[in-house]
């Protein structure tokens, strides 16, 4: 079958050329690639001789279209965080999805895919390929960063919040978990993969061709307020950062945050809209319910580092010890209490039994779990149960659900490049197996219908 990749950026062009290689090589299927800036375009034409569109500019033609397959209203719902995020007018907006909209419908009908694979899917593209595929009744898998060292999400359903699971109640997620067979480790060795970087005459032309184009933001509204050179300063600026020291105390509520502009606090997150929020909400429940002089520690994104300043936060707040490079593994080993939003350190605290406190919507947000907080009014009463500690039940439901999580959702890989080249064989086999999936529980409702009309 014809398998197509969305290849939503250049970090992530390792991993799916060697997932798409063993899906050629070892399964014998055809895979395309899609990829609709110039950058990440350009690489991945060195790297493959099949990338669409062929031309970006023109986007082989369906450029020149005049249709519209989305209004300004539904764009606007469909870039809201990217437009918070991003800047640029509705208009420029509505003019870009609308233009990808009608190259993808083009290759769906052209190349007839019968599977589409993404990473997050939040984006404006990615949402875009959900809509489209939706119509044609095609698979469409969502990937995204695993919540452990060495592991990708691979789900049906989304990532994170909008992963299949987030849905299920506790039972339902066992009881998918014991319906499928644990994965097996993939005996297929990786098809090598010689990268082949973009040259400093390549690199020069790129950003040559996008200072002359002065409609260039209102043509890619997504790049707008990237650059890479200002990306190597802020590299520079972590790195120069020195590591915290700190005698960590005997207990201690441990509040990491998140990213600030990250799509699990801007779309996930309906309790708190911003981590100061989240900060200030929680930091009042402790002194309330554990008293004035109980430690609270801090500590901030790493990815934040040197692009958000928390400054006036921290002189805000003199009674938190506030962390900026620090260990966190160790700041889970020694936590009394652990407090989130729905990162994936909250899933870290989670499978070392730490009481963990969550205020956002995750796959992981189920009381069988985790202390999760449904209402502010209830933040209160769920500190001071989280306070008595993990129980034997909750302990081995735990358990549970780690291993649910092995068998639906999580797979052993990375996007890191060197490591993403031996992610390909089992991220293969977990694609076809969705995809296997999809298209029995579709069978099913089918059969369903027919049924149904045959009883009226």
């Amino acid at each position: 079958m014809k398998i197509a990749i969305f290849v939503l950026a250049d970090m992530f062009v390792p991993l799916m050329l060697s997932t798409g290689s063993c899906l050629e090589q070892h399964h014998g299927h055809q895979v395309r690639y899609l990829n609709f800036l110039p950058h990440d375009h350009k690489l991945l034409a060195s790297n493959t001789d099949q990338l669409y569109p062929r031309n970006l500019e023109t986007l082989d033609g369906s450029k020149e279209e005049a249709s519209t397959l989305f209004s300004p209203d539904e764009v606007k719902e469909m870039v809201g965080f990217m437009q918070t995020k991003h800047g640029g007018s509705l208009n420029e907006w509505h003019g870009r999805v609308n233009t990808v909209a009608r190259y993808v419908h083009r290759f769906l009908e052209e190349q007839q895919p019968e599977l589409f694979v993404v990473w997050n899917g939040q984006d404006h593209i990615g949402q875009i390929i959900t809509v489209l595929c939706r119509r044609r009744g095609i698979t469409v898998v969502y990937l995204e960063n695993g919540y452990f060292a060495n592991t990708l999400q691979a789900d049906l359903g989304g990532v994170n919040a909008s992963a299949t699971l987030a849905s299920m109640d506790f039972d339902a997620v066992l009881a998918q978990a014991r319906s499928q067979t644990a994965a097996v480790a993939a005996e297929k060795a990786a098809p090598s993969l010689h990268l082949r970087p973009l040259t400093r005459t390549q690199l020069a032309a790129i950003a040559l061709a996008h200072r002359a184009n002065l409609s260039y933001y209102a043509q890619y509204p997504e790049q707008r307020g990237f650059s890479r050179i200002k990306t190597w300063k802020i590299k520079r600026q972590r790195a120069a950062i020195a590591n915290d020291e700190a005698t960590l105390p005997a207990q201690f509520a441990f509040i990491p945050l998140q990213v600030h502009d990250d799509t699990q606090v801007l779309l996930n997150s309906k309790l708190v809209h911003s981590v100061e929020e989240f900060f200030e909400t929680v930091h009042a429940a402790i002194r309330r319910t554990c008293g004035p002089d109980y430690p609270i520690i801090v500590k901030e994104h790493p990815e934040d580092l040197g692009r958000y300043d928390y400054s006036q936060l921290r002189q805000k707040y003199p009674d938190v010890l506030w962390l900026r490079k620090f260990d966190v593994e160790l700041l889970l080993d020694r936590a009394t209490m652990v407090f989130v939003i729905n990162s994936s350190v909250g899933l870290q605290a989670i499978r070392r039994k730490k009481p963990t406190v969550v205020l956002g919507e995750s796959f992981y947000s189920k009381p069988e779990i985790a202390f999760v907080v449904k209402r502010l009014d209830q933040l209160d009463a769920t500190v001071q149960r989280a306070a008595a500690g993990v129980d034997e039940q909750m302990s081995a439901r735990i358990d549970d659900f780690l291993d649910a999580l092995d068998r639906t959702l999580f797979v052993k890989g990375t996007w890191k490049h060197p490591a993403c080249l031996q992610a390909g064989p089992a991220l293969a086999e977990r694609l076809l197996a969705l995809h296997a999936r999809s298209s029995k529980a579709a069978i099913t409702a089918h059969a369903t219908s027919h049924q149904r009309i045959g009883n009226v």
